[in-house]
């Protein structure tokens, strides 16, 4: 990088004359943001306050959080878009609880315990964040920059320098060129949270290891002044030393402490008040919180500052034209995919629009961890030279489930996402249970149609199954088995934000006791919306054909308030000449409060209720539901007659080995029944 500092040495040899109103030289001045995990986000306050007083500097260095933030900035960004991006994007979705998460074609289902073949053979998944997820955002929120760049961070409306840390000797790593968001994801890389980034020669960690707040790698870049945005946390007076997790807390507290550089005279420190924020607290009211604390220092710091640097940055235009893309060490069937995922392939138009979109449905993906676009050219040309980092080729999953009705029940898995290296997905399930047996198998492509990215999708699965039937004392008479053969190709689309649809033709075959074999073959059309803990918030599905038709909705989102849940349900069946199987049990497998789960059956159901969840204490919580609904063969959907109330409560608890429930419910009818369930039903 050429220095800032000897650039304004020269001119001023040149003798450049001063401009009248020029009181003071203010010198190529730093605008330096420090890590801070959440507490960061602080730092588009900064941002905020210093466009409006039109302050523009020379040069943006940032750490960690402060990287993310102030590659955008560098980049063009304002304070104000900065601002409704951090509102608007799904920051909290990123830092959860870990939950092991089942493949996606394997479909929603919540595994005990999954394995992912890495480099080094088959090991337990363990990771607290998706780092396809996280990639992917940092991708598509680099994507101007990236492209305005092209190698150089130089070449940004403000010159942009990124700190990691060298992993070997814990060394301050200045990424100054290369692909943007790469350089980013390195900064952001905290130990045993985000696995590090490895760049050439080097791996390479969260750049808050080295230097937090890299006010001496501003200096040694040129500035000669400098506006320090920090958003570090003080260190507490008093610790609880004898308490594990306060220990532990303090301990990492010291991976990310050095001690501070001395500031220059006429450099400005703002200094928001983020102690008592944690470090991945992304959630919505946080994030406002600190933005206006944010804003809030920089309005007291700088109000009485002058001689500060003045104008606009540049707005460079991107790139138009496509001139080469090289993917190094790929098959011709991985670079195809690879093009089709990105929207890259022959005679298509280079769009920076779905370049977007592509590189944030790349978190639902599950092919790839990331693709890093590496950039450069000239003018109005772009070159990208993809380094792809390939998700874990094969996985394999293990559930199981109780209930004091259904009994037991397990399932294994196992997926390979590059099949016989042709960029096929293939994946294989078996279900195992007292009333259901289940083999399924499936194969998916991602494929580009319409400037849109499809899966297209084979699917087949042979069954049997224990229909569960009461007479009217309630009493359980013997099941009746079926079995039946289905099969689906068609096409799969990502909608974002975990919704998924399927629509393709669909055969089944099937045989129940005392009635002949029978077929169906047909259109079929499936939407649905699970979050990341496979909790299913939407299941709707058409099946026409000339023999069944069956349409069916299930919907249960949940809305959450501090301790508070509330999770209205919804559930519309409707049918004709269903198989038996196929016919629909009042509640589905939850079952109904205060009934046995499949009392009420038919090719009919109504449903609607709510549930409300208090958390209690630690992973402990109150559970309260009530519904009204109906079950009936034949006749209209929604008639006035065969309706039922019911509720039930209990306690809940998360577990190692799933969700534990226990309830009792009261129906009309004088109906009532006990519910004990170990792990999430499938």
């Amino acid at each position: 990088m050429r220095s800032i500092r000897w650039l304004f040495a020269f001119l001023t040899l040149l003798g450049a004359p001063a401009l009248p109103a020029q009181t003071c030289s203010p010198g190529p001045v730093a605008l330096v943001l420090s890590g801070g995990g959440a507490k960061g986000v602080a730092h588009i306050g900064v941002l905020r306050v210093l466009d409006s007083l039109g302050v523009r500097p020379d040069l943006v260095v940032g750490s960690s959080m402060g990287a993310v933030i102030g590659a955008m900035y560098a980049s063009g960004y304002s304070g104000h878009e900065l601002d409704s991006l951090a509102r608007a994007l799904p920051l909290s979705s990123l830092f959860r609880t870990y939950a092991p998460r089942a493949p996606r074609s394997l479909g929603p289902l919540q595994p005990l315990v999954v394995w992912e073949q890495g480099p080094h053979g088959f090991a337990l998944q363990n990771a607290s964040v998706r780092a396809s997820e996280v990639n992917s955002l940092l991708s598509a929120a680099m994507l101007r920059g990236n492209l305005i760049a092209r190698g150089n961070f130089d070449s940004l409306p403000i010159p942009f320098l990124a700190v990691a840390t060298d992993l070997r000797d814990r060394s301050a790593v200045v990424l100054r060129g290369g692909d943007l968001a790469r350089a980013v994801r390195a900064s952001i890389a905290i130990p045993l949270v985000f696995p590090p980034e490895s760049i050439g020669t080097r791996v390479l960690a969260d750049g808050g290891l080295s230097a937090n707040i890299p006010v001496s790698i501003a200096y040694r870049a040129g500035a000669l002044r400098s506006i320090v945005s920090d958003a570090t946390e003080r260190s507490q007076d008093s610790v609880d030393y004898f308490s594990p997790l306060s220990l532990a807390d303090r301990l990492l507290g010291f991976l990310f402490e050095q001690r501070a550089d001395s500031l220059r005279p006429g450099d400005i420190s703002i200094r928001p008040a983020v102690d008592g924020f944690t470090s991945l607290d992304f959630s919505a009211e946080r994030v406002t919180e600190l933005i206006e604390l944010g804003a809030a220092a920089a309005r007291s710091s700088l109000a009485a500052a002058g001689c500060l640097p003045h104008g606009l940055a540049p707005a460079p235009a991107l790139p138009t034209v496509l001139d080469t893309v090289i993917t190094p060490g790929t098959t011709p069937a991985e670079r195809r995919a690879l093009l089709r995922l990105l929207g890259l392939e022959r005679r298509q138009p280079f769009n920076p629009v779905r370049l977007r979109s592509r590189l944030r449905e790349l978190a639902t993906s599950e092919s790839f961890d990331a693709i890093w676009l590496d950039p450069t050219g000239a003018g109005d040309t772009v070159r990208f030279r993809l380094a792809p980092q390939p998700a874990a080729r094969r996985a394999a999953g293990l559930g199981l489930a109780y209930d004091n009705e259904l009994g037991g029940r397990m399932w294994v898995g196992a997926v390979d996402r590059n099949l016989f290296r042709l960029a096929l997905d293939g994946s294989a399930a078996l279900f195992l249970g007292e009333l259901r047996r289940e083999l399924a198998v499936g194969f998916r492509r991602p494929y580009q149609l319409g400037g849109r990215l499809v899966t297209p999708t084979l699917t087949a699965a042979i069954a049997t199954e224990s229909v569960r039937r009461f007479d009217q004392a309630r009493a359980e008479l013997v099941p009746l088995s079926t079995r039946e053969a289905r099969g689906f190709a068609g096409l799969e689309r990502s909608l974002g934000r975990g919704w998924v649809a399927g629509l393709g033709a669909s055969a089944i075959a099937w045989r129940e006791p005392g009635v002949p074999s029978a077929y169906a073959a047909g259109g079929t059309l499936q939407i649905t919306q699970a979050d990341h803990s496979a909790n299913r918030g939407l299941l709707a599905s058409v099946e026409i054909t000339p023999t069944l038709q069956r349409v069916a909705v299930d919907a249960s989102p949940e809305f959450r308030a501090g301790p508070l849940g509330l999770r209205p349900i919804v559930r519309i069946g409707w049918g004709r000449r269903l198989p038996l199987q196929y016919s629909f049990p009042l509640g589905g497998t939850d079952g109904f409060p205060g009934m046995h789960i499949g009392e009420l059956r038919g090719n009919r159901e109504a449903m609607g209720g709510a549930e409300l969840t208090v958390q209690l204490k630690g992973a402990v919580v109150l559970v309260m539901e009530g519904a009204t609904g109906r079950a009936a063969t034949g006749g209209p959907l929604l008639d006035s007659d065969g309706w039922v109330a019911g509720a039930r409560a209990g306690v809940g608890a998360d577990t190692p080995i799933g969700p534990m429930r226990v309830d009792y419910g009261f129906a009309s009818g004088n109906r009532h029944a006990l519910r004990v369930r170990l792990g999430r039903w499938f």
